[in-house]
Formats: structure tokens, sequence, C-alpha cells
């Protein structure tokens, strides 16, 4: 049987619905196309871990029939725990070569693989990839306030943040002070958008057959409209909202979703 592989943020993962294994889209659509059911989505995934979740499904998994990318919101960030202060520019540059892969997201962490991050924990896909080292954070700045401002500002104790236990408050803050006074969301646009075009030459340079999800027009300009299906999470969580209050869709969202996907599928 060929793979199906979904790549995204909690939304793709299916954060929402009240069973992982029964009714996010990419489940249905695995079902309907019969093929085996791959998810690299993770929850506060940005548009960069899912290029590499792309990337790693070209070059760590066999037999793939149809890979789905689901575009995530641009106000989000990558960053690894810290083990060296790097005080030198030069000492940086020594340190930080080499590739990045999907193994080095801290899958064990997020939902909804990590311990008490979602009602239902399932494991995720690289957890015996001998590669995997899951030290690189990718979270929404919304989260970071969140965490900020309701349990380090007011000295109390998360059982869903318990992935920032060993990152000093310090750090943490510039993340907010970044977002706040530097960081532009135009700017941050587009560099997502190129990631996310990276993910597709990627994928079609390997001819492996692909569907990008997103809202943004901006897509039609560079990816091939055969490649594009509009789908909005942010509508279908204000029209569809899951029982499960967590601010996602729910199962009805998702057979939307699907829907559409098979829609674009028969047009192809």
């Amino acid at each position: 049987m060929k793979n199906l592989v979904i790549c995204g943020c909690s939304f793709a993962r299916g954060i929402g619905c009240v069973d992982l294994n029964k009714s996010p889209f990419g489940i249905l659509l695995s079902e309907k196309l019969n093929l085996n059911h791959i998810s690299l989505a993770k929850g506060s995934s940005s548009n960069f871990s899912i290029y590499l979740q792309a990337k790693y499904a070209v070059e760590k998994i066999k037999d793939v029939d149809l890979v789905i990318v689901s575009v995530t919101s641009y106000d989000r960030t990558e960053w690894f725990k810290e083990k060296v202060q790097n005080d030198s520019i030069w000492k940086k540059y020594e340190l930080e070569g080499g590739e990045l892969s999907n193994t080095d997201v801290n899958y064990h962490q997020y939902p909804p693989h990590g311990e008490n991050t979602y009602q239902q924990t399932i494991p995720f896909y690289m957890k015996n990839d001998k590669d995997y080292t899951g030290e690189m954070f990718t979270e929404n700045f919304v989260g970071v306030f969140d965490y900020l401002e309701n349990f380090v500002d007011t000295k109390k104790h998360s059982t869903y943040y318990t992935r920032f236990d060993n990152e000093r408050p310090e750090r943490t803050n510039v993340l907010r002070d970044y977002y706040l006074n530097i960081s532009d969301l135009r700017i941050k646009r587009l560099y997502d958008i190129g990631m996310i075009n990276l993910a597709h030459s990627l994928l079609k340079e390997n001819n492996i057959n692909h569907l990008i999800l997103t809202e943004d027009s901006y897509y039609e300009k560079i990816i091939p409209k055969e490649n594009l299906v509009n789908v909005s999470w942010g509508e279908l969580s204000k029209k569809y909202p899951d029982s499960l209050k967590t601010l996602h869709t729910g199962e009805t969202g998702h057979k939307i979703v699907y829907e559409k996907i098979i829609a674009k599928l028969k047009d192809k």
C-alpha cells in the first residue's frame, strides 16, 4: 500500500477532533484513496518546519502517492534549546553549520504527542528514527505571550508548557520583545511563502503528487493552480468550532476540507 503524507500544523494534525484516529481530513482521505496515512503535522508548526516535513517525506518515506501541505499562519518562529552561550559571532558560525532536518523538531513536546498537551496522546511518526533529536522549538508567538504572561509573570507552573521548563525566562522574553518591537508580518509572510514554494519545488522535482492548502491568493502567482486548494482554517474554526473548545475546527470542518481535496483530485 502506498502512502499519504500530511504536512502542517495542529489544524492539519486534527487538533479539535475528538478522535484523532478517525475524524481528521487526512484519515478520511486515506480511507477514500486506500492509502496508508502518515501525519508529520504537529501543533505550533511554522511554515519553515512544514517545509522540513515535506523534505522528510521526500528523503525518508518510500512509496509516497500524495503529499498534502497545509500552510499555517505567519506569526510563528523557531529556535534551538539553549546549550552554549554564543557570545562570539565567529563561534556562532562554527556551531551552526550543517543541514537541518525534521528530526531536529521537538515533536515529543507538542500536541498531540507530548504528555498533557491534548486530550488524546498519540505517538509521532519519527519516534523510532535513529536521527531524531527533537531539540528545535517551533512556536506561534501567541503561545509565547500566553506562557510568559499567564505563567512566568505570575510565577505559576503549566503542565502544557513543560517544554519551556528549561528555557530561561530572560531568553524567552527576547522573543516577545522581538515580535512587538522588530518583527514585521509583511516581511515574515514573504519569507514563509518562500518556504512553502521551496516545499512545492522539492516535491515537484521528485515527481511527487501534492496539494497545498491555503487561503493566501499570492500562491497563485508562483504555484500552479492544479496544486492549490482554497482552505481557511480560521474561517472553518469560526463557522464550525470544535466541541473541545481548542479554538480549532471540529469534525465538520475536517469533512469540508476532505471534500475540497477530493473535488480537486477529480479535476486534475
